[in-house]
C-alpha cells in the first residue's frame, strides 16, 4: 500500500464515521454543475435522509437541462434557503474551493467539511479530504461510501449512481473506464437502475431548441494546429436566437473528437461581459488538466476548462499560443 493509498483509506474509514455519527449534513456540489456531481449529491442525500437524517440539498443556480430529470432534483434548494448549524457539510465532486463560489462562506461555517471528489487538481481545501483521481467518477466513491456505511439503498439511489458514473465515463467510452467501473455498475442495475432509461434521461432529455442550438454552434468550428485543434463557440446571441439554455450545449465539446486528427476539442461559450468559459476535450496525447490550469483551471487529463476574461479574439490567441507549445511536445 503506498502513502496515498494509507491516506485514501484513512479518510475513508473517517468519512464513515463521519455519516454514522452526525445528524445534520449540508451537501452541495461545484458551480456549472454535471451529472455526475448532481448524481452523487441526490444519490448521498437520498441515502442519509432515508437513514433519518436531516439533510439539505443546494445548489448555486438553479438546475437546468436533462438534470432535472433525474430522481429527486426537486428537493434541490437555493442556497438563500440555508437555514441553522449543520454537523458537516459536504462538498461533492468539486475540485477547487471556489467551485464552491458563494457557497463556500455557508459551507466554512457548517460544522466540518468534507470533500468528496476525484479531480487530480483537486486543491484539498476540506477538513476531511478523499480525493481520489484514479476512480472514474464521484458517483462510484459516493457508491462504496454508502455501502461501506450500511446506509439504504433503492431504485432512485441507484438510478443517480448510475448517471454520475455513465455520464463522466462518456457512457463507458473515456479511458477512465476501469473494471471497477463496470462492477460498481453492474451492482446498481441489481439495485435497480436500467441503463437505458437513464440514458434517454441524462443524454437524451433534450428539446428540439437543442438541435437548433447545435446547428449554430457547429458553423462556427475552426480548425487548427495541421488539423488536431478544433474550437468552437456558443454565444448569447446563439442562445437567444435558438431559444435553448447553456445547459443544451452540454456535450457539444465532443462532437469535433469524433473527427479522425482531431486530439484537442474546445468550446467556448460566452457568459456576461468580456467573461469566457472554455471547455476542454482531448483523445489520447494532450493533458488538459495541466493546460487548463495555467489558465487558472483544472479537472481531468482528458477533460477540463477554465475561465477566461477579455476580449476573445485575445483569449483565443493566447490559448492556442500555449497549445502549440502543448502539441510541439508531443
Amino acid at each position: 500500500m503506498t502513502s496515498a493509498d494509507a491516506k485514501d483509506l484513512k479518510s475513508f474509514t473517517q468519512i464513515v464515521s463521519l455519516l454514522l455519527e452526525n445528524e445534520r449534513f449540508l451537501l452541495a456540489t461545484h458551480e456549472d454543475p454535471d451529472a455526475d456531481g448532481i448524481g452523487s449529491m441526490l444519490a448521498l442525500g437520498r441515502s442519509l435522509s432515508h437513514a433519518g437524517k436531516d439533510v439539505t440539498l443546494v445548489s448555486q443556480k438553479p438546475i437546468t437541462g436533462s438534470l432535472r430529470m433525474l430522481s429527486g432534483s426537486g428537493v434541490i434548494q437555493d442556497k438563500t434557503r440555508i437555514q441553522g448549524r449543520f454537523d458537516a457539510a459536504i462538498a461533492l465532486d468539486c475540485a477547487e474551493r471556489k467551485r464552491l463560489g458563494d457557497l463556500y462562506e455557508d459551507f466554512k461555517n457548517s460544522g466540518l467539511l468534507i470533500n468528496i471528489d476525484h479531480h487530480g487538481t483537486n486543491d484539498y481545501f476540506g477538513d476531511v479530504n478523499l480525493v481520489s483521481p484514479d476512480r472514474s467518477s464521484t458517483g462510484v466513491m459516493v457508491f462504496e461510501l454508502i455501502k461501506a456505511a450500511g446506509l439504504p439503498m433503492d431504485e432512485d439511489i441507484a438510478e443517480n449512481l448510475f448517471a454520475a458514473i455513465l455520464t463522466d465515463t462518456g457512457s463507458f467510452k473515456y479511458s477512465n473506464t476501469d473494471s471497477e467501473t463496470f462492477r460498481a455498475a453492474a451492482e446498481l442495475v441489481e439495485y435497480g437502475a436500467i441503463p437505458w432509461e437513464i440514458s434517454r434521461k441524462v443524454l437524451d432529455g433534450y428539446g428540439l431548441n437543442r438541435l437548433r442550438l447545435l446547428q449554430l454552434v457547429l458553423a462556427t468550428l475552426e480548425i487548427f494546429h495541421d488539423g488536431s485543434v478544433a474550437i468552437m463557440m456558443v454565444t448569447r446571441e446563439m442562445l437567444e436566437k435558438s431559444g435553448a439554455e447553456e445547459a443544451d450545449s452540454e456535450r457539444f465539446v465532443d462532437y469535433p473528437r469524433f473527427a479522425s486528427g482531431i486530439e484537442l476539442s474546445v468550446l467556448i461559450r460566452e457568459q456576461e461581459g468580456d467573461h469566457y468559459k472554455f471547455s476542454l476535450r482531448s483523445n489520447d496525447r494532450v493533458d488538459v488538466a495541466k493546460l487548463a490550469s495555467r489558465f487558472g483551471g483544472g479537472g481531468h487529463n482528458r477533460a477540463a476548462g477554465f475561465n477566461g476574461n477579455g476580449p476573445i479574439e485575445l483569449l483565443k490567441k493566447t490559448f492556442l499560443d500555449e497549445v502549440a507549445m502543448c502539441i510541439c511536445g508531443i
